[in-house]
């Protein structure tokens, strides 16, 4: 057995997705994002938001003048911003746990930091308001990526650190946590619509997978149209001529017998033997036949199945070549069946030998001389 690398390298199969929902593998690409908390507007919304904060925290704190005030507040809008960029950077529609824990811990910490950097003898209610909304905001964006329970608890740490800074810089408890509050209702809300978004996210799949099922079967539908018409176009271009000459009762000669011969084998060639049709193995095998060798292309389907062109193409090469050098006995090509590891063989008996030519499934082609087992 002799064996060669014909060139036909192609169609290499791919391993699949897992398609695992883990938190720690990323996240299904295919899941809905119904919020779109990763599109442009979100991120010019949240750019636009950025700049409202720095314009609100300049102007409730003119009167500071300690620098370490500044500086504390920079780094809460920067600890902000860092949580926001994880939360709407996050693969899917659903934010992964670890990512969700450091979200959580930021914004707080975020908080914290700002509060604990407004000196109390230029205290304004105002000057909480820039972080206070931050936290709603990036705990919101956290809610609606599918992680509700983290962003209650970072909501309630927030609560009690304002608090405690509000025990600390002599308000009372009551008066720091209240300034906190009104981010509750604002999760309330998320959480609501967290809630119905399995039921909203199983239907738009639905109607994906039926709106891509239904293009499919159009364009099966519109391939097959075609088909026909390419069949029933090359019937009337090749039979039509000499239907018409029989029915004018014309005598035909043995040139015009042959032709009429390999006709009918042309067009028997173009409906049984689908994955061989191409111009140059149409002329190929017109040829071979009018030499005298028998030719027989057969179709089972495993190119179909593989939907491998440039497999196809290769092939269609390595049979018209076998055509073009064929001068007696019989050419047997032929497609088979898919689930094999032989795609295609070619079986050329001749006054010269005999000899099978396969092509595998992982594109090598391999010739067998002197056998026909």
């Amino acid at each position: 057995m002799t064996g060669r690398d014909g060139g036909l390298r192609g169609g290499r199969r791919t391993p699949k997705g897992t398609g695992d929902h883990d938190d720690e593998h990323p996240a299904d690409p295919a899941a809905v994002d119904l919020f779109g908390l990763g599109s442009a507007a979100v991120i010019w919304s949240l750019g636009i938001f950025a700049l409202a904060y720095v314009v609100v925290a300049v102007g409730a704190g003119w009167e500071i003048r300690s620098w370490v005030s500044w500086v504390g507040a920079a780094a809460g809008l920067a600890a902000f911003g860092v949580a926001a960029a994880f939360v709407v950077g996050g693969r899917g529609a659903r934010t992964p746990a670890p990512v969700a824990v450091a979200v959580t811990g930021l914004v707080v910490g975020a908080l914290a930091l700002s509060l604990w950097s407004l000196p109390v003898e230029t205290y304004r209610t105002l000057q909480t308001s820039p972080p206070v909304s931050a936290l709603t905001v990036v705990a919101t964006m956290l809610a609606l990526h599918r992680r509700p329970v983290f962003a209650w608890v970072g909501a309630v740490c927030a609560s009690v650190v304002a608090g405690v800074w509000g025990v600390a810089q002599g308000f009372g408890y009551p008066a720091g946590a209240e300034i906190t509050f009104f981010c509750f209702p604002v999760l309330v809300m998320a959480t609501l619509f967290v809630l119905m978004a399995p039921p909203m996210e199983v239907r738009i799949r639905a109607l994906r997978e039926r709106e891509i099922a239904q293009a499919q079967t159009e364009a099966a539908a519109r391939a097959g149209a075609a088909e026909r018409h390419d069949q029933l176009r090359r019937l009337d271009r090749g039979a039509r001529p000499i239907l018409q000459r029989m029915v004018d009762r014309h005598a035909f000669g043995p040139d015009e017998v042959i032709d009429a011969r390999l006709t009918e084998a042309q067009l028997r060639d173009g409906i049984r033997a689908r994955a061989w049709e191409s111009e140059e193995v149409r002329s190929a095998a017109w040829q071979a036949r009018r030499r005298g060798v028998t030719v027989l292309l057969l179709d089972d389907g495993a190119l179909d199945a593989r939907g491998d062109t440039e497999t196809a193409r290769r092939l269609r090469r390595l049979l018209v070549a076998e055509l073009r050098a064929a001068r007696d006995g019989q050419i047997t090509a032929r497609v088979l069946p898919p689930g094999r590891e032989v795609i295609a063989s070619v079986v050329v008996n001749s006054s010269t030998g005999v000899s099978r030519t396969e092509c595998r499934f992982d594109g090598a082609v391999c010739v067998f001389p002197g056998t026909l087992s």
